[in-house]
């Protein structure tokens, strides 16, 4: 019987210590996922990297795809910043980004999930007005599809910038005097549908004469921007040209190899038959190009389109004349259209004139309305802006299938679109 009151015992204390491992095992995973720490310098890539002191940091997480700041931090006199009491799920992955001098730097992202503890650097530049020391080392001009319904041919073009310069060429987007001092890129004449793809997250554009500006920041060293546009086309036959606003190295133009195409200047030439993603595509090359230069390729045998009116021969050979009957009727219906015009707008003065202490009551509240809202507004734009800049940086690194990343962008540029035409509505107002 004591045998058996001890086997009891023991069941009954080995039972206790794994409810209390169990009750303990969520307490130890949640104290391990807080002991992460980041740590870095800030350095003037311009100034011999240099440490910067006094300068804003922020921390940003991802985590199921989705980020957002977490903190920031202030670098000390040698530089430097820290952040401790991090998560180190390897699921989750951190990043410090700042904003200097009106460009945009952020490091690796990092998972502290093998290594609690990691330091990252942030370089950045100072800046400068100067474009004298940018140039194009490759420009691709790809020609993805066309609509015969719209007549439009779709482009994608990637341009691969060179800056020679210690110094990071942030531009700037006034236009008063002309063409803004900024980054800008040539567009086809027409090119409608304009989809900036890589490198100007976080940045303004504006259109221009000929293409558009770009307040984008071109680091030292190498910069790669993309985008894709439509272009409009008549007849079967379409002159795609590219105008070069920099020195430019080489540009080249894929065409799909269904399509006859031939160079349009004597400064390009073909290059042969290359294949991507398992699509045959002909290249002609154009190398050396001084700014302002233009060179093009004529693509030849588009799809025709249908834009004739349904025809009016058949109406024409059955209309007659009108006799004097009709012509007296149309006066008389003419003429009561002008009295109940004339009826109207005196109804609708005066009806005005009654509404318009309450219109103006009606603006008072949507003015103090929209005041309370900006804040919020401006808030939540950040927020798309830092996600974009983060999903690109995600796809730029190959973290993201290709489809992926232009569903979530697409996402995400649809809500800011949608964001800045309710300020853009609201400012009007």
């Amino acid at each position: 019987m004591n045998k058996c009151l001890l086997k009891g015992s023991s069941f009954l204390i080995l039972l206790l210590l794994v409810g209390v491992l169990a009750a303990l095992a969520p307490l130890s995973s949640a104290f391990a996922q807080t002991t992460g720490r980041i740590y870095g310098q800030l350095l003037d890539g311009s100034n011999k990297n240099a440490p910067l002191a006094g300068q804003t940091v922020t921390l940003q997480k991802a985590q199921n795809g989705s980020s957002q700041d977490v903190t920031t931090a202030i670098t000390d006199p040698n530089g430097r910043f820290s952040f401790s009491g991090l998560d180190t799920d390897k699921a989750i992955s951190y990043a410090v980004y700042i904003r200097y001098q009106n460009a945009h730097y952020y490091t690796e992202p990092v998972s502290l999930g093998t290594k609690p503890e990691q330091q990252v650097n942030l370089t950045v530049y100072e800046a400068s007005s100067d474009a004298s020391k940018v140039a194009i080392v490759q420009t691709t001009l790809l020609v993805k599809s066309v609509d015969e319904k719209t007549g439009m041919v779709r482009v994608s073009e990637i341009v691969a910038f060179k800056n020679l310069n210690t110094k990071a060429f942030v531009g700037s987007l006034d236009a008063s005097k002309g063409r803004p001092n900024a980054l800008f890129f040539s567009l086809p004449q027409g090119a409608t549908n304009i989809s900036l793809v890589k490198g100007f997250a976080g940045y303004r554009s504006i259109q221009s004469d000929q293409g558009f500006a770009t307040d984008a920041a071109v680091l030292p060293g190498d910069n790669e921007f993309s985008l894709s546009y439509d272009v409009p086309y008549t007849g079967d036959t379409l002159d795609l040209t590219y105008h070069a606003i920099y020195p430019t190295v080489q540009v080249s133009f894929m065409v799909p190899t269904d399509l006859h195409t031939t160079a349009g200047s004597q400064d390009v030439a073909s290059d042969g038959v290359v294949t991507v993603e398992e699509h045959p595509y002909n290249v002609f090359k154009a190398q050396a190009l001084t700014k302002e230069k233009s060179v093009k390729v004529r693509l030849e045998g588009l799809p025709v389109v249908n834009t004739q009116a349904p025809s009016t021969a058949s109406q024409n050979a059955q209309g007659t004349q009108l006799d004097s009957s009709t012509i007296w009727l149309i006066v008389i219906i003419a003429l009561m259209l002008v009295i109940i015009l004339l009826t109207w707008i005196v109804y609708r003065s005066r009806r005005e004139a009654a509404r318009k202490a309450t219109r103006n009551a009606d603006k008072k509240a949507a003015s103090q309305k929209r005041q309370e809202k900006q804040p919020e507004d401006d808030e939540r734009e950040q927020e798309l802006l830092t996600a974009l800049l983060k999903l690109d940086r995600e796809f730029e690194k190959g973290k993201l299938k290709k489809k992926q990343y232009e569903e979530q962008r697409a996402r995400l540029k649809a809500q800011l679109r949608s964001l800045l035409d309710k300020k853009t509505e609201g400012a009007r107002r």
